[in-house]
């Protein structure tokens, strides 16, 4: 009779316990995925992980997929910027979505701007925007094309 008492009592907590190890809704689990995510494109994009500090600001969940605003910092200072990322989970854990349906700013469907000067890219400089292909300043060495 105590057996079963005990386990009764167990089964509650063992319960609760493993159900919080599984929750995966929170801020910490989409930084990952989104570090991850980076880090396995390094040789392609050329952004050193290591050398970045990644936040997530708004976030949203329903069911299998969640939304995040995610800021990256370069870990010595500076400026940094803001994207909206999409997320997949995959087990016990988020992945980025391969394809992004983000608007303007994202790195899905608009995207930013492309100034004129990008090859193959149409669109205005900004405002205040110097020219691009412009003689360079008195004694400046030459630039190889």
């Amino acid at each position: 009779m105590k057996l079963l008492l005990s386990a009764i009592a167990v089964a509650p907590l063992a319960l609760l316990l493993t159900s919080c190890a599984r929750d995966i809704n929170n801020k910490e689990a989409l930084r990952s995925a989104v570090v991850e995510h980076l880090t396995a494109r390094q040789s392609k994009i050329g952004l050193d992980m290591t050398h970045m500090d990644v936040d997530i600001g708004s976030m949203s969940f329903q069911k299998d997929q969640a939304t995040a605003t995610v800021s990256f910092k370069p870990k010595g200072g500076g400026d940094g910027m803001t994207i909206p990322y999409a997320f997949e989970r995959k087990g016990d854990k988020w992945v980025v979505k391969a394809k992004m349906e983000a608007g303007p700013g994202g790195h899905g469907a608009g995207g930013m701007p492309i100034p004129e000067s990008a090859p193959g890219g149409a669109g205005a400089l900004p405002p205040g925007h110097p020219a691009t292909g412009a003689a360079m300043p008195a004694g400046h060495p030459p630039v190889a094309k």
